[in-house]
């Protein structure tokens, strides 16, 4: 009998089923974790709680519970029987994740599998390590732009992106990748930049083809400047060649300063190599001025061009 996944607040879980459900949390949660706390803690059966299993008839083999919470939606409580692991079964059920979780320290490799990044400070529950999670998800008219994942087609589209020579011309040092290991390294630094609403967002069109990326994230001041400079957030895009000439940069970058004004980042800067005509254009289409040269960022002469969400 093939897997099914079920839905539903407490009230509605018949009473067998419930109890399954609860015994295996208890069982994991309890007993295997060595963690003497009070797994059934009364916010089962708060206003909008829902739970979620995974049954193979009468057997339930994995189990989520999902919370929501004023500022968010919370989820939690993600536990799979020991006989039912190694299967994807849990996997079914993470992706009816919807905003934000707090995950247990250890498995945040496994949720950043569905786009979750980490995004604040480790915390204990119950004697538990934590840490907290979160998955944004923006869509324009044509696009949707969602946290990278360590999956195989986010890592084959981002090496084939970035070993063009096209794209690489005018980032950094020009290098092109050459070894898809390259990715890991960074996408390890990409998750360094997410807090709260920062961080590194795929671009994909509605039906799912990914066509870059962009950027909020704090710039670096140059080594001459640096000194007791107060932090400023950066806006940038990246785009496969494929992608070029469909708007998609401007509609993307749009989207996300408008993000960042929306959160209190009044002022959002932008830096392009002074050849790069092409997101220098971008940059006017969405509204930022230009600025002029600076040598403040990178420590290297970029064009500059600001967005003050006060003006």
């Amino acid at each position: 009998m093939p897997v099914s996944v079920h839905r539903s607040p407490v009230a509605d879980i018949a009473p067998l089923t419930l109890y399954r459900i609860l015994w295996m949390r208890v069982a994991v949660f309890v007993v295997e974790q060595e963690a003497a706390y009070p797994e059934i803690d009364g916010r089962d059966i708060e206003p909008g709680a829902e739970l979620l299993w995974a049954a193979d008839g009468d057997d339930v083999l994995a189990t989520l519970r999902v919370l929501r919470e004023p500022a968010n939606t919370r989820i939690g409580r993600v536990a799979t029987a020991p006989e039912a692991r190694g299967r994807g079964i849990a996997a079914q059920l993470m992706r009816a994740a919807i905003e934000v979780l707090d995950a247990e320290a250890h498995l945040a490799p496994w949720y950043g599998r569905f786009g979750f990044v980490v995004s604040g400070e480790p915390f204990a529950e119950d004697g538990i390590p934590h840490v907290p999670m979160r998955r944004t998800h923006l869509a324009t008219e044509r696009l949707i732009l969602r946290e990278w994942t360590r999956s195989d087609d986010d890592r084959a589209f981002l090496f084939d992106m970035y070993r063009r020579s096209q794209v690489r011309r005018y980032l950094a040092n020009g290098q092109v990748m050459t070894n898809p290991a390259e990715v890991d390294v960074l996408l390890d630094r990409w998750q360094g930049t997410g807090a709260g609403i920062l961080g590194v967002r795929a671009v994909e069109t509605a039906d799912g083809k990914r066509i870059g990326s962009v950027l909020l994230k704090r710039i670096p001041w140059s080594e001459a400047v640096a000194t007791g400079r107060d932090e400023e957030i950066e806006l940038g895009w990246h785009f496969h060649p494929d992608a070029w000439g469909h708007g998609y940069a401007t509609e993307a970058a749009s989207a996300v300063l408008s993000l960042a004004h929306r959160h209190g980042i009044d002022r959002v800067v932008a830096v392009t190599n002074p050849a790069n005509t092409a997101s220098g254009g971008v940059a006017g289409r969405i509204g930022m001025s230009a600025a002029g040269l600076t040598r403040d960022y990178y420590d290297a002469e970029c064009e500059l061009y600001v967005s003050d969400g006060r003006a």
